[in-house]
C-alpha cells in the first residue's frame, strides 16, 4: 500500500513520451517510459504488475504493435486486470476502435489528445487501483484475520474441552474428597466417642491438662475414686502426682511407666506408673495422663517374695536336714556302738567317721557359696584367657570317662569378671555335661560376642533335661543325678547373678545348651 503508483507510458517515438510525462507529471504516481511492446513485456516479467495503475500504449509501434503487446499482456494471469490505454494518431478508423477494444482496452483516444481530460482519466484510473489495491489489502487482511480467529476459536474449543475434562475430573476429585472428608469426619466422631467412652470408663486414672501451665481440663471417673478428688481440680494445677527420688523427669515431657507417687484426699500415700502424651484437641495442645494404680500389686508382689523366701528357706532347711542327717546318722551309729559294747574305738573306723564328717562340712561349704552377700572381686578380664587355662583340667577328665571335648574361640572384649568364681561355673557346667554323656560324646565350648553381650557357650550330647525339670535348675539341692547334693548348679546361678549375666537353657533329646550372657557394659562389682 505503501509503495508508489505506476503509469507505464509506451511510445516509439521520444517526444511523445516527454509530452506524456509532461502532462502526467504528479507526486501520486511514477511515469515509466518505454519506446516498445518487447520492453513492456521484459518490464512486466521483471517488476510487479500490482502496483501499475494503467498502460497508455501507442497503436502504431515497430515490432509488436499495440494490438499485439496487448493481446500477450492479457494472457497473463498477473496483468489481465491492468487497464490498457491506446493512444493513436493514425488507426482512427471505427475497425481499428473495435480491435483495441477486442484486444483487452479499456479506451482509445486519438491524438492530439487533451491534455486535462487525459490527467482525469489517468487520475481516476490511478484512484480506482488504490482503491482496489485497498480493497485488496482489506481482503487479504480480513482473510487472515478470518484464518486467525478459526486458529483462535479451534484453541478456545480444544481449551474449552481441556476444561471440561478438567471440570469432570475437578468433580470428581471434590466428589472423592467429599466423601473422604465425610469417611474421616464420621471416623472422627466415632473415635471421639470411643476415646470419651474409654477415658471416662477407663480402670485408669486419666486427666487432660493444658499445656504449658498443667491446668486440668478433664479426669475420669477412675481418678475421682483413687484420689478422692473430684471436679474441684478443673481449672486448678495442682501437683498431685511426684516421682520418686532421684528421678529428674519433668510430667510436661512424654515419659511411659514413670513410677510415682500420689495423695489422696483421705492423706494415703499410693504409688503409680504413670505414662503421658501430648494431644491436640480443639487445636489447642494437652497433655494426657494415664497413670495405673499399683500399690496393691506391689503389696501382694512384696507378700509373695516374703512367702516365697520362707518357702524356699524351709526346702534348703529341708534339704540341708536330709544331707547332713545321713552321715551324722553314721556317726552317731558308730558312737553308741562303742559306747554299748563298752569297748574302745577302733582306728579302722575313724576314717569312716572323718570322711562322713567332711561330707557334711562339704554340703555346709557349698550351701554357704549361695549366700547373697558373698563378695565378688571383680575386674577386667578376657573370658577367653580364663577358659584356655582350665583346658588342660577339662580334656583330662574328658579322656579319663572316654569323651571329648571341642574348643571355639572367638574375639572377645574385656569385661568385669571375678577369675575365681568364673572357673568354678565353667568347670561345674563342663562337669556336669561330661557326666550327662555316654562314651564317645563331645563337649562343646564356645565364646563369642552378640550386641551388648559376651557369651559363653556350652553344649552336651546328652539324652537332655525333662520338661518339667527345666524350671526347677538352679534351685538348691534339686538334682536329677543319683549321686550329688544338688547345690552345683544352684552355685553356678548365683555366680552368674553376681556378674548380671542371664543363663539361658535349651535342651531336646540331641542335648543340652547353657548360654551364659555377660553384659559388655557393666562395671559394677
Amino acid at each position: 500500500m505503501e509503495q508508489q503508483v505506476k503509469i507505464l507510458a509506451v511510445d516509439d517515438r521520444y517526444e511523445n513520451l516527454l509530452a506524456l510525462n509532461s502532462i502526467l507529471a504528479s507526486s501520486n504516481y511514477d511515469v515509466i517510459s518505454l519506446q516498445s511492446g518487447e520492453e513492456v513485456l521484459r518490464y512486466l516479467l521483471k517488476e510487479p504488475a500490482d502496483h501499475i495503475a494503467v498502460i497508455l500504449m501507442d497503436v502504431q509501434m515497430p515490432g509488436l504493435s499495440g494490438f499485439e503487446t496487448a493481446e500477450l499482456i492479457k494472457q497473463r494471469k498477473a496483468c489481465q486486470d491492468i487497464p490498457i490505454i491506446f493512444l493513436t494518431a493514425l488507426s482512427t478508423s471505427i475497425e481499428h476502435v473495435l480491435k483495441g477494444y477486442h484486444v483487452g482496452s479499456i479506451d482509445y483516444l486519438f491524438k492530439p489528445i487533451h491534455p486535462k481530460m487525459l490527467r482525469m482519466k489517468v487520475d481516476g484510473f490511478v484512484n480506482m487501483h488504490l482503491n482496489h489495491q485497498k480493497i485488496k489489502y482489506q481482503s487479504e487482511l480480513l482473510h487472515k484475520r478470518t484464518l486467525d480467529l478459526e486458529e483462535t476459536n479451534r484453541k478456545l474449543a480444544e481449551a474449552e474441552e481441556k476444561l471440561k475434562q478438567q471440570n469432570f475430573l475437578l468433580e470428581q476429585w471434590v466428589e472423592e474428597r467429599t466423601s473422604e472428608l465425610v469417611d474421616a469426619h464420621e471416623k472422627l466422631i466415632k473415635s471421639q466417642e470411643h476415646f470419651k467412652k474409654m477415658f471416662i470408663l477407663s480402670p485408669s486414672l486419666m486427666a487432660i491438662r493444658r499445656l504449658p501451665d498443667l491446668t486440668y481440663l478433664e479426669i475420669n471417673e477412675s481418678w475421682k475414686q483413687y484420689t478422692g478428688y473430684g471436679d474441684e481440680i478443673i481449672g486448678t494445677t495442682l501437683d498431685l502426682l511426684r516421682a520418686e527420688m532421684g528421678d529428674s523427669r519433668k510430667f510436661n515431657d512424654v515419659i511411659h511407666n514413670c513410677k510415682v507417687k500420689y495423695e489422696t484426699k483421705s492423706k494415703e500415700i499410693r504409688t503409680a506408673l504413670l505414662s503421658t502424651e501430648i494431644i491436640d484437641i480443639e487445636n489447642e495442645s494437652c497433655l494426657l495422663e494415664v497413670a495405673v494404680d499399683i500399690t496393691e500389686s506391689l503389696r501382694f508382689e512384696s507378700e509373695m517374695a516374703r512367702l516365697a523366701q520362707l518357702n524356699l528357706v524351709g526346702e534348703m532347711a529341708a534339704g540341708i536336714a536330709h544331707e547332713i542327717r545321713n552321715p551324722m546318722t553314721t556317726i552317731r551309729g558308730f558312737l553308741q556302738l562303742f559306747q554299748e559294747n563298752d569297748r574302745h574305738m577302733q582306728k579302722e573306723y575313724i576314717p569312716i567317721m572323718l570322711e562322713e564328717l567332711d561330707r557334711a562340712n562339704e554340703i555346709i561349704t557349698e550351701y554357704l557359696s549361695l549366700a547373697k552377700n558373698k563378695q565378688s572381686h571383680q575386674q577386667p578380664e578376657n573370658i577367653n584367657r580364663i577358659i584356655e587355662m582350665l583346658i588342660p583340667l577339662i580334656q583330662a577328665e574328658a579322656v579319663m570317662s572316654g569323651k571329648h571335648v571341642h574348643f571355639q574361640f572367638k574375639d572377645c572384649p574385656v569385661i568385669q569378671l571375678d577369675d575365681k568364681e568364673l572357673r568354678q561355673l565353667i568347670l561345674n557346667m563342663c562337669m556336669n555335661g561330661l557326666e550327662a554323656m555316654s562314651l564317645g560324646g563331645k563337649l562343646r565350648i564356645e565364646t563369642y560376642t552378640e550386641t551388648e553381650h559376651v557369651v559363653l557357650l556350652i553344649a552336651d550330647e546328652g539324652i537332655g533335661i525333662n520338661e518339667e525339670h527345666l524350671e526347677k535348675l538352679g534351685r538348691p539341692f534339686f538334682t536329677t543325678k543319683d549321686e550329688g547334693t544338688g547345690l552345683g548348679l544352684a552355685i553356678c546361678y548365683s555366680i552368674a547373678a553376681r556378674h548380671h549375666a542371664s543363663i539361658e537353657v535349651q535342651s531336646s533329646e540331641e542335648g543340652t545348651t547353657f548360654l551364659i550372657r555377660f553384659p559388655i557394659t557393666a562395671s559394677r562389682t
